[in-house]
């Protein structure tokens, strides 16, 4: 009993913060959607939010700026990452119950040496697993915060390691749609950062729907879709 209440007691005093960034009011009509059914979750589990509006790395591209965590986060004892296209469904148990605090946590990953010449990277060679984090939503903890360092490579040296796939649609995009991908991937392998899924099964992936399609106006029908039925 005295356990169970004093890990509760370290629950109410824990810093926790939902960092969205938001710059130059992307995409307003979706983020209107979007950021309710966030800040709706945020109260439920007491987070703050920390919506990142202005640019503090000029020399990269604006996917970059997600590596603001860093110093934001230092003092915090967990840090969550969404995209601003992100939905959270309002019965997603908190995060803190389903994340390590010893791991990174992230819903969607890959082969990074799918993207990127990974083989140039002695931290990638060493680490060995090959991974790639999709940073839609990741959650890092005061023992994983080096996930968010900035990296010692210029977006100069980044393009030059990105593999050209111009059969990709995504790739399309170019480099600069992953930086912030690449970097993340680059810390977890530097440091051999531990990770686990966030909604690994697939009965809880309906928690978390990123609804960012590329098509304005499907990821509105989708995103009021989602939230007609949950609301």
């Amino acid at each position: 009993m005295i356990i169970e209440f004093l890990f509760l007691a370290i629950l109410v005093n824990m810093k926790k913060v939902i960092h969205i960034v938001n710059i130059n009011d992307f995409f307003p009509e979706l983020f209107r959607l979007t950021h309710p059914t966030i800040t709706h979750y945020a109260k439920k589990y007491d987070y703050t939010i920390n919506l990142i509006t202005e640019r503090k790395f000029s020399d990269y591209p604006i996917h970059y700026e997600k590596l603001q965590v860093y110093e934001d986060g230092k003092e915090n004892d967990i840090n969550v990452l969404l995209d601003a296209d992100m939905l959270i469904r309002p019965d997603m148990p908190d995060f803190m119950q389903i994340c390590k605090q010893d791991h990174v946590a992230y819903n969607d990953g890959y082969n990074i040496s799918n993207r990127f010449y990974t083989d140039r990277i002695k931290y990638f060679l060493r680490d060995g697993r090959d991974l790639g984090v999709a940073t839609s939503c990741v959650v890092s903890s005061q023992l994983t915060h080096d996930l968010w360092e900035p990296i010692d490579l210029t977006t100069q040296q980044i393009t030059e390691l990105a593999i050209s796939k111009k059969s990709d649609p995504e790739w399309e995009r170019g480099c600069a749609h992953y930086i912030d991908e690449f970097a993340l991937s680059y810390n977890i392998a530097k440091y051999g950062l531990k990770i686990h899924g966030i909604c690994a099964e697939d009965w809880q992936r309906p928690y978390l729907c990123h609804v960012g399609t590329g098509d304005k106006e499907k990821s509105i029908k989708l995103a009021q879709k989602f939230i007609s039925d949950w609301f």
